[in-house]
């Protein structure tokens, strides 16, 4: 995918990209089939941290987020087959404390990455305030 850091996203990023974007669709309509999927140009990132207090050379990564510009083939019962095009955005926070991490993506179709990529940092911040109801 790139040679951004992408620890946050496990040790295989782009599977964890391809099953955040079939969790998004299937929560819309449970019978969806993702028939393929390409990420059309390369993602924006975000990454934000603090200095660690013990080592202020070490930095620990506390918030990550990327916005990835997509093309998919989908297929459902009801509708049939459709090519959508947008950008899927994802974003964690509390990266260095894992067991209070929250997640939160967004699915967004028919933008831009320029438009998702300006919403990054607006949404990296938005999950802080959140009660929870939407984290991954």
């Amino acid at each position: 995918m790139t040679d951004h850091w992408l620890g946050w996203l496990g040790d295989d990023p782009a599977t964890a990209v391809r099953k955040g974007i079939e969790e998004s669709l299937r929560a819309q309509v449970a019978d969806v089939v993702v028939e393929w999927v390409k990420i059309l140009e390369t993602p924006r990132f975000l990454t934000g941290g603090r200095r660690h207090s013990e080592d202020e050379q070490v930095m620990l990564v506390t918030r990550a987020a990327l916005a990835a510009p997509f093309a998919l083939s989908v297929c459902t019962t009801q509708h049939g087959r459709s090519v959508l095009l947008g950008v899927f955005s994802w974003a964690a926070v509390n990266l260095s404390t894992p067991q209070v991490r929250k997640d939160r993506d967004w699915f967004d179709l028919g933008v831009g990455l320029d438009w998702a990529g300006e919403r990054l940092q607006g949404r990296i911040y938005e999950i802080d305030g959140e009660d929870g109801t939407a984290e991954r």
